[in-house]
């Protein structure tokens, strides 16, 4: 029997989430508009389009993620390829971009501002003939070298790549090493990164920190939606069901990986935390269930970072 558009999401929506049921007939027209679904309502279903969607549609009725059944999610702006071999993007993670976002603009803003002291101190008052200047030249790129070197971003535990490509796009003059012990999961952050052209990031395999040498670059900031969910919590959505254990669970009351990462941090630069002026500040942005802040302030405290922003998810330490 052939079914309109709206006969369609009339019985969908018996078994499914109403905006549920529109977004999967949207994904099978191939449009981000849901007001489509309104104006071509008498527009009948042809058999392909009717067996995608009733597939979609059992899937979505057994909880499958709808993010998983269509392949992709939104995710600060931007749509991003996602598979079961990844977590699902969640609308919280964007206040970890938005706060690194944040922390970088003020750090690129100390380099333009030492670049221009630098200038005025070892060449002096801009001159309009400086461009045909060959010493001026030589001096300017000497300056250059030295000091305009692009922010280092760190993404540990990528998944999809979704925050640091996010980032990478936001902030023009960064460098993004993005890492995850997850091959799958690369593939598909790899994917996403050519489709938005994030040519600033970089996906590397590691568990942590363990294959970052140490004689790598120092990162400017360090952010990290880590696995950080108790295994002995109760959660009322079946979906998590679906989503990739190693990307969710952690041991220690869900803390273990957080822990782990602060002490890689300390023993790869340990100069860093001997230095009791910060003259290097260096950050590291969080995310965690409120209910864990507490106890890794105390850790971060003890394992000398500095608490200086506590939001929502977030908590974003200095060292």
């Amino acid at each position: 029997m052939a079914l309109t558009i709206k006969k369609w999401l009339t019985q969908a929506k018996t078994l499914v989430n109403p905006l549920d049921a529109e977004l999967i007939l949207t994904n099978v027209f191939k449009t981000s508009d849901r007001t489509f679904l309104v104006s071509h309502s008498e527009k009948i279903l042809s058999a392909e389009e009717r067996q995608v969607a009733d597939k979609m549609l059992t899937l979505r009725a057994v909880k499958v993620p709808l993010a998983y059944i269509t392949s992709e999610k939104w995710f600060y702006g931007r749509k991003f390829k996602v598979t079961p071999d990844v977590l699902i993007p969640r609308p919280e993670t964007e206040q970890m971009v938005e706060t690194t976002i944040d922390l970088y603009n003020m750090l690129a803003t100390r380099i333009v501002i030492r670049y221009e002291e630098a200038v005025k101190a070892r060449i002096g008052v801009i001159e309009p003939s400086w461009p045909d200047n060959p010493n001026v030249k030589e001096e300017l790129e000497k300056i250059k070298e030295e000091i305009l070197s692009p922010v280092m971003i760190f993404d540990v535990g990528t998944g999809s790549g979704c925050a640091a490509i996010s980032v990478g796009l936001e902030c023009a003059h960064a460098q993004v090493l993005a890492l995850d012990i997850s091959e799958l999961a690369l593939k598909v952050a790899r994917e996403n990164k050519t489709k938005l052209k994030a040519e600033n990031v970089v996906f590397a395999l590691s568990d942590l920190l363990d294959r970052i040498s140490d004689s790598a670059p120092v990162p400017d900031i360090i952010m990290a939606n880590l696995p950080y969910v108790d295994r002995d919590w109760e959660w009322s959505s079946p979906e998590i069901e679906y989503e990739p254990s190693i990307a969710l669970f952690a041991e220690r009351n869900g803390l273990a990986l957080i822990y782990k990462l602060m002490r890689q941090i300390k023993q790869k630069w340990p100069a860093l935390f001997e230095d009791k002026k910060r003259n290097h500040q260096k950050f590291l942005v969080l995310e965690s269930d409120i209910s864990q802040q507490e106890r890794i302030i105390r850790y971060a405290r003890r394992s000398g970072f500095s608490l200086v922003k506590k939001q929502g998810l977030i908590t974003c330490f200095e060292y």
